[in-house]
């Protein structure tokens, strides 16, 4: 056996100087008894459906004033334009206030993971890879709402990150899933490149504008759309979609096509698009952003006009740290947004939705060489238990409005 380096010794010090020292939680929850506070008017005279409001409320994250987001960063936008807090410092107030609310911040609350690469992300904020060494398992079972925002070659699994993402979830995944492209995460900001927009969920890899798979023809293996089988638990999906006015047309073209998609779920249901809940909105926002360089809107725009000067959509110098905060003339870009909702319904009311190829069922006991016979019968369907929200000291469901 090698002989222990200083740095190797130093690293084993100090990780058992912080593993000796009790975290204030595990001071709370590592004692035997509970005081029922009856001396307390919150617990001795509120009924405990009124208490359970209050810690609903009172667990709801909020914009932080002291936490504003810069202008020119990747994630100011619209509902984002403060970092966000949870005044979890409620749960240590007594052990009976921790055991009926250490899950209401994370039942309740809108969890961001960023499936993007740096400096898309937030100081201080979680790839999904990170996301759940932060929780435990009681606390992961609990998630019900998840708002991704991904680039778009990351959802269309060029590293299988977004198969990493739908199979990590203990029991069947939230119940609510929202995925957000911005402009700067699609393929042509991301290459440089003046590529129209394109997005298939039947398509493994890269989509492009012309290269549709039919709505008739089951999904690529492999491809973003059947990744969606992994999760039993979903009930609701929205897709925010995002661009400039230069480019608006191409992004209605998509949103068209997608009235059309329908992806199968593991529990056997089919998320079937909400004609009623297609959101179509505008909003003004920095082109400078920092860190990264820029979109070149005038090249683009003089190519959309018939220009035959060459088009890149990045400046060659991002915006440093020094300049101001303030919008001024020349900074802003008109942004493009489109909000699409899907559903889950019965897949008995929808028998045309073709089954994606990762789903078919294949026997190891028997060969067919004849192609055109496969059989492509569809496996029965994965029934997920119903989760519940529990008050652990009363052991009564509790609900939430």
């Amino acid at each position: 056996m090698a002989p222990s380096t200083p740095f190797n010794y130093l690293q084993r010090k100090r990780a058992l100087k912080h593993a000796s020292k009790p975290t204030a939680v595990a001071k709370i929850t590592s004692r035997p008894y509970i005081n029922p506070q009856i001396a307390s008017p919150l617990f001795s005279i509120l009924p405990a459906e009124i208490r359970n409001h209050i810690f609903y409320y009172a667990l709801l994250a909020y914009p932080d004033p002291t936490r504003q987001c810069s202008k020119h960063s990747f994630w100011y936008r619209p509902g984002y334009t403060h970092a966000r807090a949870i005044a979890v410092s409620l749960l240590l107030t007594c052990r009976r206030v921790y055991l009926e609310t250490d899950l209401l911040p994370v039942v309740h609350n809108e969890h961001v993971i960023w499936g993007v690469e740096k400096p898309r992300i937030p100081p201080g904020s979680t790839n999904y890879l990170l996301h759940d060494r932060h929780m435990k398992l009681s606390q992961r079972n609990a998630v019900q709402f998840v708002h991704l925002f991904t680039q778009q070659f990351w959802l269309e699994d060029w590293k299988n990150q977004w198969l990493a993402f739908t199979t990590s979830w203990p029991e069947g995944g939230p119940e609510k899933i929202r995925i957000t492209i911005r402009h700067t995460d699609w393929w042509y900001n991301l290459l440089g490149e003046n590529s129209p927009l394109a997005l298939d969920p039947k398509r493994k890899g890269r989509a492009r504008v012309g290269d549709w798979v039919p709505d008739g023809q089951p999904y690529e293996s492999g491809s973003w759309g059947s990744r969606f089988t992994n999760l039993t638990g979903l009930k609701k999906l929205e897709m925010e979609l995002e661009t400039i006015e230069a480019k608006r047309m191409e992004l209605d073209t998509i949103v068209e096509k997608a009235r059309s998609w329908k992806f199968p779920l593991g529990d056997g249901n089919v998320l079937v698009i909400d004609e009623n809940c297609i959101a179509k909105s505008t909003w003004m926002g920095s082109k400078h952003f920092k860190g990264l360089n820029a979109p070149n809107v005038s090249a683009g725009l003089q190519l959309l006009q018939g220009s035959t000067a060459s088009f890149s959509p990045f400046k060659s110098t991002p915006r440093s740290d020094t300049e101001s905060e303030e919008l001024g003339p020349g900074d802003t870009l008109d942004y493009y947004v489109v909000l699409l909702t899907w559903h889950a319904q019965p897949h008995s009311e929808y028998e045309d939705v073709p089954t994606p190829a990762d789903a078919i069922p294949t026997s190891s006991t028997t060969t067919n060489s004849n192609p055109a016979t496969i059989n492509t019968a569809v496996a029965p369907p994965i029934t997920a238990a119903p989760r519940g929200t529990y008050n652990r000291l009363n052991a009564v469901p509790t609900y939430y409005g």
